[in-house]
């Protein structure tokens, strides 16, 4: 065991609540994109286009999740992680790592996505992209071999698998290896750790037990005291928003219809 279960789902949850700032940035998107929730062209209310945005919002803060515990089993297996903020591309653009690291005379970089269920032009984007930063790396580290690794974590997905080892084994360059993996391949081939991977599936499938009766729990706009909260600190932080929200245009008379049909907590706003 590297980590205990406690450990391991204290950060999930740190990572995935709902808390004060998080019940803000909902109302504060719902303000700015009214007609993402409401009009006669959606079939869903308001109220369940808000849940699908919370349910996506937990899958991107998933990913980030694993991002920094995969980081911290990096470093338990005795890799030093380096700094992910891994420079500039050739226009300028800022480049960050997923996962960065070294041991010996050795840099490895990981690409990290959650899985592969891209189009064809993100595909492509994606790739170009990760070549951009192993080349970087190849270039701050000319002395060093550079393993870059595209890795998949849940492998039930693999649309564009063979694109992506097409890609790689066309590749070839002095101390540069590539390699594309998917699920547990990433710890049984490049770390020998398959121990490691095993926890990790252990510790999400327990989670997701404890979780099995969970429901999706979203403050009612209209009355919950975490929206007048928000409420308020929309109307000191960004009045212009909080006046279009109290406004009489269609598009916002429609959402509050909705979202705040008795508007008792606008009121006591």
């Amino acid at each position: 065991m590297i980590f205990t279960y406690d450990y391991f789902i204290d950060k999930l949850n740190h990572k995935i609540k709902s808390d004060d700032s998080f019940v803000y940035e909902l109302l504060v998107t719902v303000v700015k994109n009214p007609n993402r929730y409401t009009g006669i062209f959606r079939l869903s209310n308001a109220k369940t286009k808000l849940i699908q945005n919370v349910t996506q919002s937990r899958e991107i803060k998933f990913g980030d999740f694993m991002e920094d515990i995969v980081t911290e089993y990096i470093s338990k297996m005795g890799y030093r992680n380096l700094d992910k903020s891994i420079g500039h591309d050739e226009e300028g653009n800022a480049l960050s790592a997923d996962q960065v690291f070294m041991k010996g005379d050795t840099v490895y970089l990981i690409e990290q996505k959650i899985r592969d269920d891209h189009d064809s032009t993100k595909k492509r984007g994606q790739f170009q992209n990760f070549k951009k930063k192993y080349s970087l790396l190849k270039k701050q580290y000319p002395n060093y071999k550079i393993n870059a690794t595209m890795w998949f974590i849940d492998d039930s997905l693999v649309k564009n698998k063979n694109y992506y080892s097409s890609e790689a084994a066309q590749e070839i360059a002095p101390n540069i290896s590539l390699n594309i993996y998917y699920g547990g391949t990433l710890f049984e081939n490049l770390f020998n750790r398959e121990d490691v991977w095993d926890e990790i599936c252990s510790y999400l499938l327990r989670n997701k037990q404890e979780r099995s009766n969970e429901l999706l729990n979203i403050p009612d706009f209209d009355t919950s005291p975490e929206i007048l909260i928000a409420l308020r600190r929309l109307k000191t932080n960004e009045p212009a928003l909080f006046r279009k929200l109290k406004s009489s245009t269609p598009t916002y008379v429609q959402l509050r219809k909705e979202l705040f049909p008795t508007e008792t907590n606008l009121k006591k706003v």
